[in-house]
């Protein structure tokens, strides 16, 4: 399958309107790993809708509220859904959201970057994730997915800028975190369903043993873990993150969060001790 440069670089995606309720906040934030210490109360505020007005909505929900679905694997991109991974993800929140609300998501593609033939591409699309009534904006998201071995069709040569790095010394805060065998599973449910996270036989294909977590999925929980330590709980204090997926992380493993007192973090799975997430850097107000 040849990518038709043309074709994916003024693809038209969508704009998702989507009505979430207190429940839809507490479902995202428990498939996240909140709520696992049961005595949390500033945690259990993210996953119980029957505090009203004192429920809080997770920062990291921007990342599926208006998502129009891996949009990239659709027939009708070109792109080979077996060679697609996520790369980079940034957020930037202008405003706290709300625990229930009325959002639309307007999603573009940006930038296409063609290494060369037989060589990665890679595709820049942003979303702004907006209040449907007033068209303020609560976040604005930056993704940047890797076409593997899929360049050669054309697009732009110039790259990408680089990655912020991470310091030499010895992180000062050091978080693990429990994921569980079916983490995957209940994630999907909030609207990424693509099969390389569920299907044993799709994985194989793309050449992972078993299916692999969500980029997202594995992003929230770093971004979880960051703003406990850098804002004490407080979503309105989250002003931007950004990182980048370097390993793939298996449901079940143990994240392990490795962060720097300037906001540089990466994360490795504990069990291979392999860095999954790098080049984080996340800022506070």
């Amino acid at each position: 399958m040849v990518i038709d440069a043309d074709r994916l670089r003024n693809y038209r995606i969508e704009d998702i309107r989507q009505s979430y309720t207190a429940h839809d906040s507490a479902f995202y934030a428990l498939s996240v790993g909140m709520g696992q210490d049961p005595l949390d109360e500033r945690r259990l505020a993210f996953v119980d809708p029957n505090k009203g007005q004192r429920q809080l909505a997770l920062p990291s929900m921007a990342l599926v509220l208006g998502y129009p679905g891996f949009w990239v694997v659709r027939p009708d991109t070109s792109v080979d859904p077996t060679r697609v991974l996520h790369g980079t993800q940034s957020v930037t929140w202008h405003r706290p959201l709300p625990a229930h609300g009325d959002v639309i998501g307007r999603t573009r593609v940006r930038q296409l970057v063609d290494r060369g033939e037989g060589r990665h591409a890679m595709l820049v699309s942003e979303r702004d994730v907006v209040d449907a009534a007033s068209g303020e904006c609560y976040a604005s998201l930056t993704q940047v997915h890797i076409l593997r071995g899929q360049g050669g069709f054309g697009g732009e040569p110039e790259g990408l800028p680089a990655p912020p790095a991470v310091p030499a010394d010895t992180p000062k805060w050091r978080v693990e975190i429990p994921t569980y065998p079916e983490q995957a599973l209940l994630y999907r449910l909030n609207g990424d369903l693509f099969a390389l996270h569920a299907d044993p036989a799709m994985a194989r294909r793309s050449g992972f043993p078993r299916p692999i977590l969500h980029g997202m999925c594995v992003a929230a929980f770093a971004t979880n873990a960051l703003m406990r330590l850098f804002a004490d709980d407080d979503p309105g204090r989250m002003r931007t993150i950004e990182m980048r997926f370097s390993a793939p992380f298996f449901p079940g493993e143990t994240l392990c969060v490795e962060a720097w007192k300037d906001g540089s973090f990466r994360a490795r799975s504990l069990e291979r001790d392999v860095v999954v997430l790098d080049n984080g850097l996340v800022k506070v107000g």
